[in-house]
């Protein structure tokens, strides 16, 4: 934690503004008198060579684009701790805390919200940028109600490698709006975003996550088998033609989502007039992922593997202790 006051890479830390598994986030103050968001990666994470080209690759990312639902990258300096990103400063509240103020929300103010999120998304991806972890957390909204998508430590840019970090695994991406792809370790695109975009439609309507477990694997287990309910079963008040928007946006086969982020806004702007008649809505007959019997066969053998290297360890102590 850095103190209220220190000064590091030349700007003055004001407050800690939140923090993820991944990284930890300060208001700053420039001796301009500019604020800026500061950007450190975890404890843990640091001297991880990963880290920094996932810092140098969210510059990157920062300085391409040019929207104002997205902060801009301003540069990235070394510090004590490791590396430290520079990013423009967005004073709003996130769409967590609002969801948790009043959830859920009115059919206007999602409606207005996923409009402007469709929109963002639309345009990162005509730049070949996909979020990969979009969630209400990672968006903020401004007194003037506007949306602005943040945190792109685990973004996709187009034509770039494969980078993973020590002691994390591939299914990057938050257990509540992961799509299926993500949670089997895959690198995702387009579609995957539009699934978490389906899914924060899906609570904002409902008040609730579609998947609930008493851990992160049992959520992301659900994502890969179970059909969510219909939003309509608990909240008959939401339209047919959104909900049949939120289940087109979350099924599990990607060819069967909307294939943009611009098909999704044409149909959340025209929302009322759809012929919702011929959208897939009923169980998925799964294909290409992981099945109940091979999740409980992987279990098995890593049950089996603790038990044997628990066994040779007592073997091991047993002959040493006869010497």
């Amino acid at each position: 934690m850095i103190e209220k006051g220190a000064v590091v890479c030349g700007y003055e830390v004001l407050e800690p503004i939140g923090s993820g598994g991944l990284s930890q986030n300060y208001k700053a103050r420039g001796a301009d008198g500019a604020l800026v968001t500061l950007k450190f990666p975890s404890t843990e994470l640091v001297g991880d060579p990963a880290t920094y080209e996932r810092f140098l690759r969210e510059l990157k990312i920062g300085q391409k684009l040019a929207h104002p639902a997205i902060p801009k990258a301003l540069a990235i300096n070394e510090s004590k701790t490791g590396p430290c990103l520079v990013l423009e400063y967005i004073e709003g509240k996130s769409l967590r805390a609002i969801l948790q103020e009043s959830s859920p929300l009115s059919p206007e103010q999602s409606l207005d919200f996923i409009r402007q999120l469709a929109e963002a998304l639309a345009y990162l991806h005509s730049h070949g940028v996909c979020h990969r972890d979009l969630k209400p957390e990672n968006i903020l909204v401004d007194s003037d109600g506007k949306v602005h998508i943040v945190d792109f430590g685990i973004a996709l840019l187009q034509g770039a490698r494969r980078v993973t970090w020590q002691n994390l695994s591939d299914a990057l991406g938050t257990p509540d709006y992961m799509a299926p792809e993500q949670v089997q370790g895959k690198r995702g695109d387009a579609r995957t975003d539009i699934y978490a975009l389906g899914m924060i439609l899906y609570e904002m309507q409902t008040g609730a996550v579609p998947f609930h477990g008493d851990n992160a694997l049992a959520v992301m287990h659900q994502h890969l088998t179970t059909t969510p309910p219909l939003p309509r079963l608990s909240h008959p008040e939401i339209s047919p033609n959104i909900e049949a928007i939120i289940m087109k946006s979350i099924r599990k086969n990607p060819k069967e989502r909307y294939q943009s982020a611009e098909a999704f806004l044409n149909d959340i702007r025209n929302y009322q007039t759809l012929d919702i008649s011929q959208f897939p809505r009923g169980p998925e007959q799964v294909t290409g992922l992981v099945t109940n019997r091979q999740i409980w066969i992987l279990a098995g053998a890593i049950a089996f593997g603790f038990v044997a290297i628990v066994a040779l360890i007592i073997i091991i102590a047993l002959l040493m202790h006869g010497r």
